[in-house]
């Protein structure tokens, strides 16, 4: 018998209305690259795209192709955006066992081994688990496909993954228990678009900020999040006031003056929730 273990990120998902539009703005902004591509009818799954990078970690970039799939129904309420984030498992089957244990089932099991959870039991939150990864995935030797052209930021690291929650310091530690990982930082007086708690996801940070009310949340975040979810990927640049320059330059709003984060209009950046960052959170491995 194997064993439950979180090992890394697999990826962060966003779903777009256009995969080929956010993959050219991405590409302009974050120096996103094409890692693989595939079409999956399936009505579980029902996408085209698949596997980016972006600094030192990948984001799955999805468009809906199936009507009334997951995918389509999130976009067609949300407008499109950060879907949710995959856990690499040590072994999936394990993963299930330990999952269930712990009261959070997983309804869509696929035999090539990886399998979503239920949100309702994750803090709402979106959440693949999978024991493998794709053989162009840098991390395991494959070698980054080359840039296009030069992107507007040069990015260092894929530094977190963001999502709004209800309750974020007992949320943390419940998906800590899931994940078999840690706690990294409880915050609770944290200021406005602050995270308040961040859960090791092995190679990268889970942040957790609260759902505020819709004019608040729009002012943080270009976004009104009607109900828990995965909601930002932030990257980390050497120096903000530069990348504020460059940014305004090629068209994007920087929404809120907050120290060490650039939050990015998400109608300027193929709607993916973006965040610009200067430093790695506190507990991130790579610190």
């Amino acid at each position: 018998m194997g064993r439950h273990g979180t090992r890394a990120m697999y990826h962060a998902t966003a779903m777009v209305r256009d995969y080929d539009a956010a993959v050219e703005r991405l590409g302009e902004l974050i120096g996103l690259r094409v890692l693989e591509y595939s079409e999956l009818s399936d009505p579980l799954i029902g996408r085209r795209g698949g596997m980016t990078w972006v600094g030192d970690g990948s984001l799955e970039l999805c468009e809906p192709i199936v009507d009334g799939a997951a995918p389509d129904r999130f976009v067609r309420r949300t407008g499109g955006g950060m879907q949710g984030v995959a856990l690499l498992v040590e072994e999936f089957s394990a993963t299930i066992d330990h999952l269930d244990k712990l009261g959070t089932p997983m309804p869509v099991q696929m035999p090539e081994g990886f399998g979503f959870s239920s949100p309702r039991t994750t803090a709402g939150i979106q959440l693949e688990w999978a024991e493998f990864s794709v053989e162009e995935d840098p991390r395991f030797g494959a070698q980054p496909p080359e840039y296009g052209p030069q992107p507007v930021l040069d990015v260092a690291h894929l530094a977190y993954v963001g999502a709004v929650v209800d309750d974020p310091v007992p949320d943390g530690r419940r998906l800590a228990a899931l994940f078999d990982t840690e706690v990294t930082f409880e915050r609770p007086a944290a200021g406005p678009g602050e995270p308040v708690a961040g859960v090791s996801v092995g190679d990268c940070t889970l942040a957790l900020f609260p759902r505020v009310g819709d004019e608040e949340s729009l002012a943080l975040w270009g976004r009104a999040f009607d109900r828990p979810r995965v909601s930002l990927m932030a990257v980390m640049v050497a120096g903000l006031d530069q990348a504020r320059a460059a940014l305004s330059a090629v068209g994007v709003r920087v929404l809120d003056k907050r120290p060490g984060v650039l939050v990015l209009d998400p109608k300027t950046t193929a709607d993916v929730e973006l965040a610009v960052v200067d430093d790695l959170l506190l507990g991130d491995p790579r610190r």
